[in-house]
C-alpha cells in the first residue's frame, strides 16, 4: 500500500462553465511543478480526454500535454459501460471460478447498466486503487456536471459500512438455503425465518435466487471492497480534500454554485476556492496591439469597435458574478480566469494552465 496520501481537489460545477477545461489546466499547472498528479473523470462525457489528448480506457495512462509534464502527469477515464467489468476483476483478482460467476448473474447485469451512481462508484473506487498503487502527490477529479455531482462523496463510506456490517453476510446465507431448496420438494422449504419468506413473497424464486447468490459472491470480497470505500471516502471527505467550485457568467452557473456551496456546508466542508471562468478582468494584450494598427486602416478600426465592446460585456458580466458571490462566499478566494478560444482544446488546457499558476497556492491550500 503506498504510504503518500495525495491531495485530492475536487471540481464541481454546474454545465457548460469549462469545469472539464478548468479541471485539465489545473492537473497541468499542478505538474508542471514536478508533482506526480493523477487527473480522473467521472463525467461520462469524454470532453477532458479530447483536452487531454488521451483516450477513454480504464487504465491509467501518461498524458501528453505538453514536453514539461512528460512523465508526471496520467490520467484515468473509465468508459461507463465498461467500468463495472473492470471493477469486478480488480475485485475478484486470483478467483477465476468466482468473478466468471458474477458476471454471468442476471442481477449483477442489471445493477452494473442501470443502478444511479454505479459509474461514479465504481470509478472512484478504481482511484483508490491506483492511489494505493502509485505514488502520486496530487488527484484532480472532475466530476458530473451536474447539482448532484457532489452527492457521490458519501457513496463509498456508506458503502464501506455496508460491507463491513453483517447484511452481506446475512444475505449471502439465503444462496445456501436456496441451493438446498433446490434438492428438496420445495423452492422455499428452509426458510424458516420470518424475514426471508418476506424476501420470497416479494420476488420470484429465479430473482432471489440469482440475488442470494450475488451476496453470496459479494462475501467472498467484503473485505477488499471496504478497505476500497475507506480509501475512496477518505480521498473526498479527508484533511488533504479541497473543492473547487466552477462558474461562468451566466444565471443558472451562479445559482449552481449556491447550491453546491449549500450541499458542501451540509458535509462538513466548504469550497477551497471559486474559479470564474470567461470572467476577464484585463483587456488581453492582443487588442492593444491590433489598436495601434486600427488608424491607418478603417475596417480594422470598425471591428475592434466591436471587439472592445464584446470585451467590456463580457468583463461587467464577471465583475456581476464576482461581486454577487463574493457577498454569499465572503471567505472563499475567487480566481477570475479570461475567455480563451483555440480550435485546439490543447492549446487552451496550456494557456488556462499558465493562468492558474500564480494561483495554485490559493487553489490547493488547506482549509481553515
Amino acid at each position: 500500500m503506498a504510504t503518500k496520501v495525495p491531495v485530492t481537489i475536487v471540481c464541481a460545477g454546474g454545465g457548460g462553465v469549462g469545469k472539464t477545461t478548468s479541471s485539465a489546466a489545473l492537473a497541468v499547472a499542478l505538474a508542471r511543478t514536478g508533482k506526480k498528479t493523477l487527473i480522473v473523470t467521472v463525467d461520462p462525457a469524454r470532453r477532458l480526454a479530447h483536452a487531454m489528448g488521451v483516450e477513454v480506457t480504464e487504465e491509467i495512462q501518461p498524458a501528453h500535454v505538453e514536453p514539461a509534464v512528460e512523465g508526471k502527469l496520467f490520467a484515468l477515464m473509465p468508459e461507463p459501460r465498461r467500468s463495472t467489468p473492470t471493477f469486478a476483476k480488480v475485485l475478484y483478482e486470483g478467483r477465476p471460478d468466482d468473478l466468471a460467476r458474477v458476471m454471468k448473474n442476471p442481477v449483477y447485469l442489471t445493477m452494473a447498466d442501470a443502478a444511479a451512481g454505479m459509474h461514479e462508484i465504481v470509478s472512484l473506487i478504481l482511484v483508490a486503487k491506483a492511489i494505493d498503487e502509485g505514488d502520486y502527490d496530487y488527484l484532480v477529479i472532475d466530476t458530473a456536471p451536474s447539482r448532484n455531482a457532489l452527492d457521490f462523496v458519501s457513496y463509498p463510506g456508506r458503502l464501506a459500512v455496508l460491507f463491513e456490517g453483517r447484511a452481506v453476510g446475512w444475505l449471502g446465507n439465503l444462496a445456501s438455503n436456496v441451493a438446498q431448496d433446490d434438492r428438496g420438494p420445495g423452492l422455499f422449504a428452509s426458510m424458516e425465518k420470518r424475514v426471508e419468506a418476506m424476501f420470497g413473497r416479494i420476488l420470484n424464486p429465479r430473482v432471489l435466487k440469482d440475488l442470494a447468490q450475488l451476496f453470496a459472491d459479494l462475501a467472498l470480497i467484503k473485505d477488499r471492497f471496504a478497505r476500497f470505500a475507506r480509501m475512496s471516502e477518505r480521498m473526498l471527505l479527508g484533511e488533504r480534500t479541497r473543492y473547487l467550485l466552477v462558474s461562468a457568467p451566466t444565471g443558472s452557473a451562479q445559482a449552481d454554485v449556491s447550491f453546491l456551496a449549500k450541499r458542501l456546508a451540509r458535509l462538513n466542508h466548504e469550497p477551497t476556492a471559486l474559479l470564474l471562468n470567461r470572467s476577464d478582468e484585463r483587456e488581453p494584450e492582443w487588442i492593444a496591439a491590433l489598436r495601434a494598427e486600427a488608424p491607418g486602416w478603417p475596417p480594422l478600426a470598425e471591428a475592434m469597435t466591436q471587439v472592445e465592446h464584446e470585451f467590456q460585456v463580457r468583463k461587467r458580466a464577471g465583475d456581476r458574478l464576482s461581486a454577487a458571490l463574493g457577498k454569499e462566499l465572503v471567505r472563499v478566494p475567487q480566481v477570475r480566469l479570461p475567455t480563451l478560444e483555440s480550435p485546439d482544446p490543447a492549446q487552451i488546457v496550456r494557456e488556462l494552465a499558465t493562468k492558474l499558476e500564480p494561483h495554485l497556492a490559493t487553489l490547493v491550500r488547506p482549509i481553515g
